[in-house]
Order: structure tokens, then C-alpha cells, then sequence
């Protein structure tokens, strides 16, 4: 399994596979435009960042983050369906989070959601992450005609560092969801 940062030439060997994984792992309310994926892609936005999954080669899935230099930001992570279950995920989790040298957030549905959404907590609770249950959370909607998404914050919190959740969260609503 190797886990490589988005570059131009994984961009045309892969962008169909991200953006087709994309569109079946979240829905809508839970995803941007892809063409503001595409465009930040395009311009090497300052902080927006892909890593594809690969196994011997073959595609398996993605992470799409954000690196603010105190903490980095997991806005999407997806391995498609047929890999799933196979501990890829877990493999693709664990070495991102040791390629990072601050705390890892990332956004989940509430338990209340349904067993999906327990399992997925679950899953990063076993893989280093805090479930923030203290801390209410809202994802601003991603355009106008959506709702906006109560959620649950989970970090991985790198023992060195010193932001706090609500400066974490203030950080991720104004650059990922141009909000405040």
C-alpha cells in the first residue's frame, strides 16, 4: 500500500477515480462543488491537499486535507467499497497520521446518525482519534441551497501542541467554509 501526495501526474492518472469515490462516499450536503476541488487542485491552493491510496499501483481511495501548520485539517477520506474491510483504511489512517507533525481534526456524523456513524467513530477512535463530545459543532452548509451539519469533531492531538478545539474549529469555518 503506498499513500502519495496529489501531484500533476497522479492528477491525470486519478482525478476520475477521486471525483467518481467522491460523489458515492459523501453526500451532498457533506461535499463542495467539485469544480472548486478541480480549481484548488489546479492552482496549488496554499493550503488544500490530496493524498491517493494505491495497492500494487491500483487505486483505493483518498484523503483530502487541509494543512494549517498547527494542525491539519481531514475534510474527506474515502477507500472504495470493495477495499473496505481489508484494513486498508486503517493502514492509509495510521501512515497519514504519522507523516504529520501536528494534530489531526476531522469531522464525523453524530452517533445519533445511525450505526454507520458509531462504526466510523469507531473506526477513528481505534486509530488515534478523541471524539470532542464536549465541544457543539456545526458544518456550515458548502453552498447556499444546503444545511448546514451538526457534527462531531476528532483529534489526534500531536502532545506538543496548543491550539485549543474552538480555535481549531473558528480556523476550519473560515478557510474551508468561508464562514466568519
Amino acid at each position: 500500500m503506498e499513500l502519495k501526495l496529489l501531484n500533476k501526474t497522479f492528477v491525470k492518472c486519478h482525478i476520475d477515480e477521486i471525483k467518481a469515490l467522491y460523489y458515492e462516499s459523501f453526500p451532498e450536503e457533506e461535499r463542495r462543488d467539485w469544480c472548486d476541488i478541480v480549481d484548488m487542485i489546479n492552482q496549488n491552493h496554499q493550503y488544500y491537499n490530496i493524498n491517493v491510496v494505491t495497492i500494487d499501483g491500483r487505486f483505493a481511495g483518498f484523503i483530502s486535507w487541509w494543512d494549517f501548520g498547527t494542525f491539519r485539517y481531514v475534510e474527506h477520506f474515502a477507500i472504495k467499497e470493495e477495499m473496505r474491510g481489508k484494513e486498508i483504511g486503517g493502514r492509509s489512517i495510521k501512515d497519514f497520521l504519522e507523516m504529520q507533525s501536528s494534530s489531526v481534526v476531522l469531522e464525523v456524523e453524530l452517533p445519533s446518525v445511525g450505526e454507520i456513524a458509531s462504526r466510523r467513530i469507531g473506526f477513528y477512535t481505534r486509530h488515534g482519534f478523541n471524539a470532542m463530545t464536549e465541544f457543539k459543532y456545526v458544518q456550515p452548509p458548502y453552498a447556499p441551497n444546503l444545511p448546514e451539519v451538526p457534527m462531531l469533531l476528532m483529534l489526534a492531538a500531536n502532545n506538543n501542541e496548543t491550539i485549543g478545539i474552538s480555535e481549531i474549529a473558528k480556523q476550519i469555518h473560515r478557510y474551508v467554509y468561508k464562514k466568519g
